[in-house]
């Protein structure tokens, strides 16, 4: 791991802006290297670093299409455990909602999926911190989900992200 969280956090906001296909700048090949030291950042990750990581992995989703870069953003941000990732996100979900919300969607139907299974714990855990959450972030953050138990990410499970 680089010696400067700064520098790591930096770098990986860099690549985190995942170049689009519509970019007519940026050569494929820099566009492909980026994406591929994207992941290798992420995946160069054990979960021991420290929250602060898992909060910089969720600022570093920044675009539309990812074309797997997020799943792989996703899968380390969990090595953190369940409450920085939680956390993380909520800190995050704001910005996404407002900017991504086909990101914060996945994000979140990725927590409410573990309904009725091991998984269920992380749906406390998030539910506890979105409680804790203040006022103005609680409530966009509840507007959302409400808005896709409706016809969205979690019509298929009502009810089980946004109640403590």
């Amino acid at each position: 791991m680089p010696t400067s969280f700064e520098h790591w956090k930096t770098e990986l906001l860099i690549l985190g802006n995942i170049i689009q296909d519509d970019d007519t700048v940026t050569p494929p090949e820099e566009a492909q290297r980026r994406f591929q030291r994207y992941c290798a950042m992420l995946d160069a990750l054990t979960g021991n670093e420290g929250a602060r990581y898992a909060l910089a992995i969720f600022q570093s989703v920044q675009a539309e299409h990812d074309y797997g870069a997020y799943q792989t953003a996703s899968r380390a941000a969990w090595r953190f455990g369940e409450t920085a990732y939680c956390a993380a996100l909520l800190h995050e979900l704001p910005r996404l909602i407002a900017t991504l919300p086909d990101w914060a969607g996945d994000f979140l139907v990725g927590i409410a999926n573990g309904a009725g299974t091991a998984h269920a714990p992380v749906i406390a855990c998030f539910n506890t911190l979105l409680a804790a959450a203040p006022p103005k972030q609680q409530a966009l953050i509840a507007a959302f989900i409400a808005e896709e138990e409706d016809d969205g990410w979690f019509e298929h499970c009502p009810g089980v992200l946004g109640h403590p």
